[in-house]
Order: structure tokens, then C-alpha cells, then sequence
């Protein structure tokens, strides 16, 4: 298992242990999960932080994501497009059945809220790394 690091920004949630998903992550990746699902909101909330290049393998949510990003910044990308630089105060939201990766940049920490809308029909297809060549190209 990873060592813990601590960011170099506070947020108002504080930073979880070592991702138990880590093996659908390239890196490091801390998860504090703030409202697991449940029968009556279906919507799991999760506090994300990301080392410096850490990043999602690709991966699609059946039912989308909503990101919101709290400190650092970091890097969206869709399928087919390119992408996108995300920061502090940014919502990204993510539809239905996208192909998309998110994660730090290359030299920085980020740390985003992830939303998983309409569980219990909302499943997490989890696909291949982003490989070193195409996230180089992503944050360049």
C-alpha cells in the first residue's frame, strides 16, 4: 500500500485514507466518502484527492458523474475530445454512458466531490489506463 501524503491545500472535508479503488487509478488517489447510497437519495458522494499525475483509468458512469472540484487543478477528458483544464470552483458534469478520465496535472494536487446521480441504475464501467504517452499529451 501507498504512503499517505498529505496535500499542500485544506479543503472543508478532510482528506481520506489511500483510495480502496487504487487499482483503477494510475498514482495516488485518497478517498473519503461523504454519503454513501442509500435507499433514498441514490447518489453516493465521494471526497476524491489526486497526487501530482495521478489520474482515473478510462471509465463510464451508465448513469453519469458531477464533479466539483475543490482545490488544485486537474484535467477532465471525454472521449473523442479534448482535454480540458479543471480548477477550484469548477462543475463538471458528466453525461451518461461518456468515456472520460479525470485527474491531477502533471505538478499538481487536486481534489474534487464526485457524484454518482441515479444509483441504483448507475453502474461504474471501469476500462483501460491512460497510458503515460496520451496523459504526457493531455497536460502538456
Amino acid at each position: 500500500m501507498s504512503e499517505i501524503r498529505k496535500a499542500p491545500h485544506d479543503t472543508i472535508f478532510e482528506q481520506g485514507p489511500v483510495n480502496p479503488y487504487g487499482k483503477f487509478f494510475t498514482g495516488t488517489s485518497y478517498l473519503t466518502m461523504l454519503s454513501e447510497n442509500d435507499d433514498v437519495f441514490h447518489a453516493p458522494i465521494g471526497n476524491v484527492t489526486f497526487e501530482p499525475g495521478t489520474r482515473t483509468h478510462w471509465h463510464v458512469h451508465s448513469g453519469g458523474q458531477i464533479l466539483l472540484v475543490l482545490a488544485g487543478e486537474g484535467f477532465v477528458q471525454f472521449e473523442g475530445e479534448a482535454p480540458r483544464k479543471i480548477r477550484k470552483g469548477d462543475v463538471v458534469r458528466i453525461p451518461p454512458e461518456v468515456k472520460h478520465w479525470h485527474g491531477a496535472g502533471a505538478s499538481t494536487w487536486m481534489t474534487h466531490i464526485s457524484i454518482e446521480p441515479n444509483v441504483p441504475n448507475n453502474r461504474c464501467t471501469w476500462l483501460e489506463a491512460v497510458s503515460d504517452e496520451d496523459y504526457a499529451k493531455a497536460v502538456a
